[in-house]
């Protein structure tokens, strides 16, 4: 299997997980993200502290110039990110954006947009994180497009609060 040269390598990194049923927790909780749903976003690796996610450019995801729209950008960066942390806490906990500062390095156009997410450090009540976001062309180049930082919150939740409302 080919390895991307730009996947972070997470082997000597150790996080300790909180849930081991981390993942299916995770798919769970996407099967009620309808906002991912509605843009196309897939998580297409959860491992402890790392989470890959992927968009298959549309129409829908480009702004006027046919350039991928910079929200959408931001939105998969949060997405890695996000899920990355959520991969580090407890069955009652959850992670939500605190902050998110992005960084835009080149446009991108048609093809794959995928965000690398990673977790820098696991704290208690916060997670600092990263992301760094691609854009694999049809004609099989990749450019890295942005990198975001995020601080992500850990709460403690009632997993009865939002599931007729389709909270988080």
């Amino acid at each position: 299997m080919h390895q991307e040269p730009y996947l972070c390598d997470m082997s000597t990194t150790s996080f300790t997980v909180r849930n081991p049923d981390f993942r299916q927790t995770i798919l769970r909780h996407l099967e009620r993200q309808r906002f991912m749903h509605h843009i196309g976003c897939m998580l297409t690796t959860i491992e402890p502290g790392h989470v890959v996610a992927e968009i298959n450019l549309e129409a829908i995801h480009q702004q006027q110039l046919g350039l991928v729209h910079g929200g959408v950008t931001a939105t998969i960066a949060d997405v890695a990110a996000g899920f990355a942390a959520f991969t580090l806490v407890a069955p009652h906990q959850h992670t939500v954006t605190a902050e998110i500062k992005i960084s835009y390095f080149a446009k991108g156009h048609r093809g794959t947009l995928r965000a690398v997410g990673r977790v820098v450090k696991a704290g208690r009540r916060v997670h600092f994180c990263e992301a760094d976001v691609y854009c694999h062309a049809h004609d099989g180049s990749v450019t890295h497009i942005a990198r975001a930082t995020t601080t992500m919150a850990v709460i403690d939740v009632d997993h009865h609060a939002g599931e007729s409302s389709g909270g988080q």
